[in-house]
């Protein structure tokens, strides 16, 4: 059977079963050697052997067994088969009626008893039967209900191994991305500074030595810092238990100093700045990466065209960040981008409980803005 705790055959209890089939036809024989009693014995070895189909014909099989038993009266049918039946059956109706006919089975011989003491050995015979029948039945049931039980508890072990492995590449998954934006976050803004200060280098080839030197001076500290916190992370990610070291996070005077740096870029951007009280850290370090991530897009994408960073909140309200620049026209840039910056400070700005839109505005600009909520310090 294909069904959840349906037993399984094995060959040790077949083996078994006809023994016990055996030795209560030899001793039939043995006891009493007539011509009845051969009969007997030779439908009881029949019917023995009719029970090694049991496992795939059970439903009809076992009831006729039951039946023929009436004639061969042998007592290890009448244990084995309410047993067998009681064990595969999941309706307890047909069990019982099954086990009615055991014990009318069972029965029928003991009541054609005749002679002396016939009514003692009827009623005696008829509780025997009855007892037996209600045992053996008894104890199918409880093992059809334990190996259904067991059955049960294997598929849901085996369920929630199933769904433990999905929840761990979940996980996994969740992991990568995370580093990934982290990747992006780290190296993007520092790379494009650096691809856009060699630019100007490379468009102005006339420049004083002094102007060349100081380009040189930044490229080269802009591409030591991105090589530092890149190697930072590289440290954490090779995990070999060593404790990395824990950089300084963001801070609100570093999402000023994002525009700063931009500026000494060359890129033409203005700040807007008009928060007046302290911002918490963890709202600032969210406010960075917006901004970082403006301005990196402005950097690959805009990088000729006028742009400017508002920065507007106070707590107890929203603090509102807005980047945006005017849409270039025509401008390419061989910068290539990862497509995952805007979906990254997304992420960011919702964990945060606030709202980011970007997109083109009615006035020709291109506007990354980012509502986040400022909660009243205490």
């Amino acid at each position: 059977m294909e069904e959840l705790g349906a037993p399984v055959r094995r060959t040790w209890q077949d083996v078994v079963l006809l023994a016990l089939v055996l030795a209560e036809v030899v001793l039939s024989v043995v006891v009493a050697a007539s011509g009845w009693d051969l009969m007997r014995a030779g439908l009881t070895v029949l019917l023995g052997a009719a029970l090694l189909l049991r496992h795939r014909h059970w439903p009809w099989l076992l009831p006729l067994v039951l039946a023929l038993n009436t004639v061969a009266w042998s007592l290890v049918i009448l244990i084995v088969v309410p047993f067998a039946f009681a064990t595969r059956s999941s309706r307890r109706a047909r069990t019982l009626l099954v086990a009615l006919l055991a014990v009318a089975s069972g029965i029928v011989p003991v009541l054609s008893v005749s002679g002396i003491g016939v009514e003692i050995v009827g009623i005696t015979g008829v509780v025997v039967t009855t007892l037996i029948v209600a045992a053996s039945a008894s104890l199918g049931m409880y093992v059809s209900t334990r190996r259904m039980l067991l059955a049960q508890l294997q598929k849901r072990a085996d369920q929630a191994e199933s769904g433990q492995a999905v929840a761990q590449e979940q996980a996994r998954r969740a992991e990568r991305t995370r580093i990934a934006r982290e990747m992006h976050d780290i190296v993007a803004h520092k790379i494009s500074l650096v691809a856009l200060q060699a630019g100007a280098l490379e468009v102005n080839p006339n420049l004083e030595r002094e102007q060349v030197q100081q380009s040189a001076g930044l490229i080269r500290q802009t591409a030591s810092t991105a090589l530092s916190e890149l190697r930072e992370v590289l440290g954490v990610l090779r995990g070999d238990g060593e404790e990395a070291p824990l950089a300084p996070q963001p801070t609100w005077e570093d999402v000023r100093r994002l525009v700063t740096t931009s500026q000494e870029a060359g890129i033409t951007v203005d700040l807007f700045d008009f928060i007046d009280d302290p911002v918490p850290d963890q709202l600032a370090r969210t406010a960075f990466r917006v901004v970082q991530e403006g301005l990196t897009n402005i950097h690959k994408h805009a990088l000729h065209t006028k742009a400017r960073v508002a920065l507007i909140g106070e707590p107890g309200t929203d603090l509102v960040i807005e980047v945006s620049n005017v849409l270039p026209k025509g401008f390419t840039t061989d910068l290539p981008g990862a497509r995952m910056g805007l979906s990254g400070i997304e992420t960011r700005v919702t964990h945060a409980g606030g709202t980011i839109a970007s997109g083109p505005t009615d006035d020709g600009r291109f506007e990354v803005r980012a509502v986040i909520p400022w909660p009243m310090t205490t």
